[in-house]
């Protein structure tokens, strides 16, 4: 008997809708998540640990420990009808198989019969804020494997914080898409004739960097709408726009920045260490 994949989660296209808008799918967020992965494997005592976030058709891994990281890059993507986590999908609960051979759902799944033929599957369910499950904490081992009951609720804190983690990080996109909006509509009602393109350059142009490699038709926009001016030798901002591109760098120093706890990291692992 071959491997089956799972039913689809009740709500999933508003499942899916949530995961398409954290706009993580093809990332690397080890820098966001990495302290996450490598703590679950220690408490665990299991040789890896990913988070997988799962879309209509993919499991994508945003971040893994335990594996080399040329060797994770070639898995980490994977078509979902043949992921185990896709069945952590259906449930709220935790699903942990304790040996996988021995298991009628999963024992023919080709990750056990063959490379790397792993034994242990823990999958934590991230959960939205909304109730969709997004994806998992997942634990693997390749020998059987038993998680304590007292790290059970540990775990589950774990996945709580990346859900959380995740959902901030859409907030925070959505404010910066909004926010650049707001910004070039402005820059555009004072500087008509410029496109979104040439605002955009705009915005990441510096001071003193590359005024002279400004050419052709982009500097003869820049010219005519005011925002840069020549000034003998030199071509300059304009003061106009100096004072609107001050004014934006200056507010960018007060926005939200997304960030892993790492005081709560501490405190679970002193919650570990205390029992």
């Amino acid at each position: 008997m071959s491997f089956k994949p799972a039913p689809l989660p009740t709500a999933e296209e508003d499942r899916v809708s949530e995961v398409e808008a954290l706009a993580v799918m093809g990332t690397d967020q080890k820098q966001s998540y990495y302290d996450y992965v490598s703590l679950a494997a220690e408490l665990a005592n299991c040789r890896l640990s990913v988070i997988n976030i799962i879309d209509s058709s993919t499991q994508w891994s945003l971040c893994g420990f335990g594996l080399p990281d040329e060797v994770f890059q070639t898995i980490r993507s994977a078509p979902r009808e043949m992921t185990i986590c896709q069945y952590a999908l259906l449930s709220h609960k935790p699903t942990i198989i304790e040996d996988l051979e021995k298991d009628t759902l999963f024992h023919d799944h080709p990750m056990v019969t063959n490379e790397p033929n792993i034994r242990f599957y823990a999958g934590f369910p991230l959960i939205s804020k909304r109730g969709n499950v997004m994806g998992t904490l997942c634990l693997i081992d390749y020998e059987p494997q038993h998680i304590e009951a007292g790290l059970m609720g540990v775990f589950d804190k774990l996945a709580r914080r990346i859900a959380h983690q995740l959902e901030l990080s859409k907030e925070k996109v959505s404010q910066d898409v909004e926010y650049l909006t707001n910004i070039l509509a402005r820059v555009a009602n004072k500087f008509a004739g410029l496109t979104v393109d040439d605002l955009l350059f705009c915005l990441n142009f510096r001071e003193g960097e590359n005024r002279l490699e400004l050419e052709g038709e982009l500097k003869q926009k820049l010219f005519a709408s005011g925002v840069i001016e020549r000034s003998g030798t030199e071509i300059k901002f304009s003061k106009d726009w100096t004072a609107v591109k001050e004014e934006i760098f200056e507010s960018r120093k007060n926005r939200r920045v997304v960030k892993i706890d790492e005081s709560y990291l501490d405190n679970q692992i002193q919650l570990i260490e205390n029992m």
